[in-house]
């Protein structure tokens, strides 16, 4: 038989990966955590700008290594509200299906948006994030909206920064 006439070999299916984000080609880093907004307005900058040198901000993409040996390691971010929940709720269960190839969950960050955030929004807070490895419930930061981002952060923005580390996310 003549090799021309051969049918191409067929190729091994891509991974199916979550529709919600779009995934985008990251380039691989052992130093960085992206920052993944699941919805608009998630505060992915105010936790990056806590620890610049720390975090990488993905936006509203699902950072995919191009390095199978190095996986981009990730938190997802939500403000703490209906929409934020349910689109984090949304994620997390892509997550549980396989649906982030590669890439790894290293937990959720829930910022809360008002001083006093009603108990039913911080309820569902702690439901939805008990699905992921970790879960921070971020504060609410007085002034930011007028004044920039703060020179000291509350102590809750060094802790994740530190059980991150601990979990072998950032070298």
């Amino acid at each position: 038989m003549n090799v021309q006439n051969q049918p191409p070999l067929p190729q091994p299916p891509r991974p199916a990966l979550t529709q919600l984000v779009p995934p985008f080609s990251a380039r691989p880093t052992a130093d960085r955590i992206w920052l993944v907004a699941t919805h608009g307005g998630a505060g992915c900058t105010t936790i990056r700008m806590s620890a610049r040198d720390r975090y990488a901000d993905a936006g509203r993409g699902l950072p995919v290594s191009a390095d199978p040996r190095m996986p981009s390691r990730v938190v997802l971010c939500a403000m703490c509200t209906g929409r934020g929940l349910e689109a984090l709720r949304a994620l997390l269960a892509d997550w549980n299906a396989g649906l982030f190839g590669r890439t790894v969950l290293m937990g959720v960050a829930v910022t809360m948006p008002l001083p006093k955030t009603p108990r039913e929004l911080r309820k569902g807070a702690l439901l939805v994030g008990s699905a992921a490895p970790a879960l921070w419930r971020l504060p609410f930061i007085r002034g930011l909206d007028l004044d920039g981002f703060p020179e000291t952060y509350p102590r809750v923005y060094a802790k994740m920064l530190k059980d991150l580390e601990a979990a072998g996310g950032t070298a």
